[in-house]
């Protein structure tokens, strides 16, 4: 059952945790620099607040193109229904084709516009209206991913990796983190697995 829920949400990312403060959109790295609509245009001149003037002159919304505009909402609302009345066999040829197109100079366009939020601590201020004279604090970036975090006892890793193999007719990226295991960068960690495994007591 565990396994069952972990493939139908493979594709699904997260909303953004709730806050009082802020507004916090769904961001890709695309939508930040140039999406010219509100909540785009909002977070971006706040986070400008804290640049100097020639990163301000060279950052700015534009007309995103519609391959732009693609990119950005195939990141941010993925599909993921499960097809009810498709074959088993065209829905291994959809995941093929998904494959494929990860590994062609697309794949690498998505995966660098891995969704985020921008995370403020504070209170709520009127930005318009009040001008502080300490700079407000950096933001903190938040990656929103699909994968699924298990935590389980050593002893279970090898368990777990037999059930994957046995029961999962879609294949799932996993990474098992041990005690010596490096440990890969955040963007990486947010587009590159469907499950992660920490163990731990080692």
């Amino acid at each position: 059952m565990m396994l069952s829920l972990i493939v139908a949400t493979k594709d699904q990312i997260p909303l953004p945790e709730p806050s009082i403060i802020d507004e916090r959109p769904i961001m890709t790295p695309l939508a930040f620099r140039h999406f010219p609509s509100g909540d785009f245009a909002s977070t971006r001149k706040r986070f400008h607040r804290r640049l100097d003037p020639l990163e301000k002159r060279n950052s700015g919304s534009r007309i995103p193109t519609l391959v732009e505009l693609l990119i950005h909402q195939y990141r941010v609302s993925p599909h993921c229904g499960i097809p009810r009345n498709i074959s088993s066999r065209n829905y291994t040829r959809m995941v093929e084709m998904k494959d494929r197109i990860e590994t062609l100079p697309l794949g690498d366009i998505l995966r660098a516009n891995a969704p985020f939020y921008l995370h403020y601590s504070g209170v709520p201020q009127d930005w318009d209206r009040v001008k502080r004279k300490k700079s407000e604090l950096s933001p903190r970036l938040m990656y929103l991913t699909s994968a699924t975090l298990v935590i389980v006892p050593p002893n279970l890793l090898s368990q777990w990796d037999r059930e994957i193999m046995k029961h999962c007719a879609v294949p799932l990226r996993v990474l098992i983190l041990r005690s010596k295991t490096m440990l890969p960068c955040v963007r990486n960690l947010a587009n590159d697995y469907d499950v992660g495994f920490p163990s731990f007591n080692e």
